[in-house]
């Protein structure tokens, strides 16, 4: 179909045809162009300004260049007081991070299973899971045979030494008034030095046993003691298998206790970046429980063998934990602050890109007070910054702040017909 000023010309020439053979039709032309134009008028395909004049905008308006293409115009007083920055594109060195997948595990150093000393039978259990218990504290209390022959014998060593001691000292006062003879004062030192020794030996199976006797007879005394099963750290109980009545043996685990207020994490190092990391190196632990938190650690210890399936090596990273927000058995995310691996980037402030769709865009400066909309492909986000990795180049006059306002320029355009009039 023929644009606007083509079919006017064309009407033009065939009326000044028209007249130069007829005149008398002249009239009837005339009036038929002007049906053809008041058609035209109301179907739209009237004559209309160019894109570029003004509208009476004293700010800005827009234009399209060329199919594909939204361009934006803009005094330099409007852009100084809308806060648009321009700012030439450069590379810029940049140290990548190393990105690696974690699991969070408990601290090996800080984590006791815990078990009876010998086999025997619950008979009462103080600490339940969750709880929070101190170094020496009992978790449980059991009876066994055992204890019980323990108590026995030693009963009856501390009942013979006691004797024994009697009757020395009796026989030294009958050596000392002349009435016994010397070798039955050598013979009761010798009986009481056995039934010590006796009793001596007896105290050493209650130790054995975690058991202080002289400390339970001064407390309590009467019946034997029951063996108690302490936790050996301070921490939290964070399994418990006993029940109260069961009868236990020495490889059963009773109680897990471990300190949680500090963690392992253990990372995947790929092959490739082991030279950049060494004991001391600083990271950050982020996991999907947290996405607005950052957990800082230090690792400590980096494998000695590599996995051959996944060409890895498995390092490790204290975490203070202090606040028990992460718990073992998490996946983790972690950025290795590594030296090395500088790289020489394309990188803009985020607020110079902008989401249109599902596509993203910068304005570029192509003439004092003209910005053209641009795609762009984005990389990696470098905390505040965004890498660009394609639809820049160095030396591209980019608008890194104020891209908001040129966007709203642009859709309040779109708004507006070629006629100044809302479509």
């Amino acid at each position: 179909m023929k644009g606007t000023k083509e079919l006017i010309r064309d009407i033009g020439e065939t009326l000044t045809d028209t007249i130069r053979r007829n005149k008398k039709t002249a009239l009837a032309a005339i009036g038929a162009t002007a049906l053809i134009l008041a058609v035209l008028s109301f179907s739209g395909l009237t004559v209309t300004k160019e894109h570029g004049e003004d509208h009476g905008k004293e700010a800005a308006h827009t234009e399209g260049e060329h199919e594909g293409t939204a361009v934006v115009h803009l005094t330099k007083e409007a852009q100084k007081s809308s806060g648009i920055e321009v700012q030439t594109v450069s590379l810029e060195p940049f140290t990548a991070p190393i990105e690696a997948t974690a699991a969070i595990e408990l601290n090996g150093d800080r984590v006791a299973k815990i078990s009876s000393r010998t086999s025997g039978r619950l008979v009462k259990i103080t600490a339940s899971q969750g709880d929070t218990v101190r170094t020496g504290q009992a978790l449980a209390y059991f009876d066994s045979p055992e204890l019980g022959q323990a108590w026995a014998e030693y009963a009856k060593t501390k009942g013979r030494t006691e004797l024994a001691r009697r009757n020395l000292q009796r026989e030294e006062t009958l050596f000392a008034k002349k009435i016994s003879p010397e070798k039955d004062v050598i013979r009761a030192r010798q009986e009481l030095a056995e039934a010590e020794a006796d009793l001596s030996f007896a105290n050493e199976r209650f130790h054995l046993l975690g058991i202080d006797i002289d400390q339970y007879e001064k407390k309590q005394g009467g019946d034997h003691p029951l063996i108690a099963v302490t936790s050996p750290i301070n921490g939290s109980v964070i399994e418990r298998t006993a029940t109260q009545g069961e009868v236990v043996s020495t490889e059963k685990t009773l109680f897990t206790v471990a300190d949680l207020s500090n963690l392992w994490v253990i990372i995947d190092i790929y092959e490739k970046d082991l030279g950049r990391v060494k004991p001391g190196t600083a990271v950050k632990v982020s996991t999907t429980g947290y996405v607005d938190k950052t957990f800082r650690g230090i690792i400590s210890y980096i494998g000695e063998v590599m996995d051959e399936k996944t060409r890895t090596v498995k390092a490790r990273v204290v975490v203070e934990n202090t606040n028990r927000l992460l718990k073992p058995g998490m996946y983790a995310a972690v950025l290795i602050e590594a030296a090395g691996g500088t790289e020489r980037l394309i990188t803009v402030p985020e607020e110079t890109v902008f989401l249109d769709g599902s596509r993203n865009y910068v304005f570029i400066q192509t003439a004092p007070e003209k910005f053209e909309m641009r795609e762009v492909a984005v990389g990696r986000s470098l905390g505040k910054r965004l890498e660009v990795i394609r639809g820049l180049t160095q030396g591209d006059p980019v608008a890194v702040t104020g891209a908001f306002i040129l966007k709203s320029e642009l859709k309040k355009s779109e708004l507006v017909d070629e006629h100044g009039h809302g479509k």
